[in-house]
C-alpha cells in the first residue's frame, strides 16, 4: 500500500492555518474586550473621582456664593433706595427748610430796615437838637431842646390826671417820654426822682446814667389825648 504524502500534508496545512486564524480572532476579541472593560472602568470610576467631585462641589459653592452676593447686593440696593414716602418727606423737609430760610431772610431785612430807620431818626434828632451851655444856674452844665420831640402816645382818656404811683400807667408813660428824650433804656439809668414840674400837666424826672455817671433832669408836659412830651433836658452837676 502506498502512502499519499501530498494529500496528508495538505490537510495538516489547512488545520494549522485554521488554528492560527482562530487564535488571531481570539486575540482580537480579547483586545476588544479589554478595551471595553478599560473604557467602562474609566467612565464608571470617573464619575466617582474625588477630584472631580471636589471640583464640582467647588464650582457649585462658587455659584451659590455668587448668587448669595447678588441677592445681598440687590437687598442692600433696595434698602438704600428711598421709598416714595421717604422721598416725599425729604422734599417736604427741604421745602420747609427753604421756607424757613426765606422767612429768616425777610426778618433780617425787616430788622435791618428798622435799624436803618432808627439810625436815621437818631441822626435827624441829633441834627435838630439844640444845645445851650449858657445858663444862669451854676448847677446846669448844658441844656438841650429838640423840636422833633413829640408826645409818646397814651392809653389814658381825658380828662387826664397826673399820677405818681410807681407801676401806674401814667407813671410808665412819663418814663417812656424820659427815655425818648435821653435815648436811654430803663436798664441804662437810675431814676432818682419823678414828680410834679410846677403844674398838673407838667412833670420833671431826675436820672443818673449808669455807664457815664452823668446826671440829667428831663422836663415833660402833657398834650391832650397824645400823652407826655419832653420839652427840655438839662445835664447837671448834681441832683
Amino acid at each position: 500500500m502506498s502512502l499519499d504524502f501530498n494529500k496528508g500534508g495538505s490537510r495538516y496545512g489547512r488545520t494549522t492555518k485554521r488554528k492560527k486564524t482562530n487564535m488571531i480572532l481570539n486575540i482580537l476579541i480579547g483586545v476588544v474586550f479589554i478595551f471595553i472593560v478599560v473604557l467602562a472602568s474609566s467612565l464608571f470610576f470617573g464619575k466617582n473621582d474625588p477630584a472631580t467631585d471636589n471640583e464640582n462641589q467647588l464650582a457649585t459653592g462658587e455659584q451659590e456664593l455668587s448668587e448669595t452676593e447678588e441677592n445681598e447686593a440687590e437687598q442692600e440696593s433696595e434698602e438704600a433706595a428711598p421709598t416714595d414716602e421717604e422721598e416725599a418727606e425729604s422734599e417736604e423737609s427741604e421745602e420747609s427748610a427753604e421756607k424757613d430760610a426765606e422767612e429768616e431772610k425777610e426778618k433780617d431785612k425787616e430788622k435791618d430796615k428798622e435799624e436803618e430807620k432808627e439810625e436815621e431818626s437818631n441822626e435827624a434828632d441829633d441834627s435838630e437838637t439844640e444845645v445851650s451851655e449858657n445858663s444862669d444856674d451854676p448847677n446846669v452844665i448844658k441844656t438841650m431842646t429838640n423840636p422833633g420831640w413829640g408826645p409818646v402816645g397814651t392809653s389814658q382818656s381825658e380828662p387826664h390826671t397826673s399820677v405818681y404811683d410807681e407801676g401806674h400807667v401814667d407813671w410808665d408813660e412819663k418814663l417812656k417820654a424820659v427815655e425818648a428824650a435821653t435815648r436811654l433804656s430803663s436798664s441804662d439809668y437810675t431814676l432818682i426822682f419823678l414828680g410834679n414840674g410846677g403844674s398838673e400837666h407838667s412833670s420833671v424826672a431826675s436820672i443818673k446814667n449808669k455807664s457815664t455817671g452823668e446826671n440829667f433832669k428831663v422836663y415833660l408836659e402833657w398834650v391832650t389825648n397824645k400823652g407826655w412830651k419832653p420839652t427840655k433836658v438839662e445835664q447837671v452837676k448834681s441832683l
